[in-house]
């Protein structure tokens, strides 16, 4: 509780707070001091990171000759987070660069002045920072992920295909996010729509994980849909060792939950958002403001099915109900 209230306050600073305008400039000393900051070890965060790291060399940024990057994680805990960006800002870093959308509004709120490039975020409209792709803080620029209605109709549509009778879902939210919550009134009112059931359990904290994991799995649902929720999320390997335990398919949302557990996912293209992060870090190093480089919203839709993981809980994946997807288990690829 405590933890969320701090949470909270930090949140309702983020709205009132100036912001200082970063206008062109053309005297950044290479190599530029970058720092990417990740909210935890979830391991679709990994994605992220290799994708903006390759994009910097797309962008023919050379490590060490044009850039230095330091890569900090808050370890869940949003106190280490504050602290991760006001040490960034004391040792006069050159760009911040917060992955995963727990980081965007903290790091926005307490390095002012900083130009941030953002990546791996859901909704930076939702979460204060933008009103459009084309308009948002002066400071701020990124690469994005918004879950479409259709995207979730989707997904639910695709449940009902592979599971006969399916009519009971569940998942995990955190009341404290706005995206997780947000996510979770868009899942049940697309249930409601497609006459569903949607348990949703919350979870505020990483002690509350394991009860909630069992108050989510009992009674038995048919299928777990993952949403955003840094806890959750962040700690993927404990609900799919007990949905598998269960018996439960996992369906959900990044190509890292369809690699180790989920046996579908609807999964945005990652790596180019991390090329789009590399040109705009390019850019703003030349010379271009923030607020000059709209913001970049990565393509998704791209189904990825894992017959491997259905065929551990009982569950046979019929690839031909779901045309168009990607069965990572007999292709023998890993789409992080």
């Amino acid at each position: 509780m405590k933890k969320f209230l701090i949470w909270m306050a930090v949140l309702a600073t983020a709205w009132v707070a100036p912001v200082t305008s970063v206008d062109a400039q053309d005297d950044f000393k290479r190599p530029v001091k970058l720092v990417l900051i990740r909210f935890n070890e979830a391991a679709d965060a990994d994605s992220g990171e290799l994708a903006i790291k390759a994009g910097l060399i797309k962008a023919g940024m050379q490590e060490g000759a044009d850039y230095v990057m330091k890569v900090t994680s808050a370890q869940n805990d949003l106190p280490t987070l504050v602290n991760i960006v006001d040490a960034a800002v004391a040792d006069n870093v050159d760009i911040l660069v917060p992955l995963q959308s727990v980081t965007l509004q903290p790091t926005v709120q307490r390095a002012k002045d900083k130009p941030v490039v953002f990546h791996l975020v859901s909704d930076p409209i939702l979460l204060n920072v933008a009103k459009s792709d084309d308009k948002h803080l002066p400071t701020v620029t990124g690469a994005y992920i918004k879950t479409q209605p259709a995207e979730f109709e989707m997904l639910l549509g695709d449940i009902k295909s592979l599971i006969y009778g399916a009519k009971n879902i569940a998942c995990l939210y955190v009341p404290g996010e706005i995206i997780s919550r947000s996510q979770k009134a868009l899942l049940e009112k697309t249930a409601k729509k497609m006459g569903m059931n949607l348990k949703a359990v919350p979870v505020d904290t990483i002690s509350d994980l394991s009860n909630a994991i069992q108050a989510m799995l009992s009674p038995k649902p048919d299928a777990i849909v993952m949403i955003e929720g840094s806890i959750p999320n962040g700690a993927f390997g404990a609900v799919t060792a007990a949905a598998q335990r269960a018996k439960v398919p996992i369906f959900g949302f990044t190509s890292y939950q369809v690699n180790n557990g989920a046996v579908l996912c609807i999964v945005p293209d990652v790596g180019k958002g991390g090329e789009a992060v590399g040109e705009m870090i390019k850019k703003i190093v030349s010379g271009t403001s923030p607020k000059d480089i709209p913001l970049y919203r990565m393509p998704s839709g791209l189904k990825l099915i894992n017959s491997g993981a259905a065929r551990r809980i009982g569950m046979e994946m019929d690839s031909g109900k779901i045309p168009g997807s990607i069965d990572v288990s007999s292709a023998g690829i890993g789409l992080e």
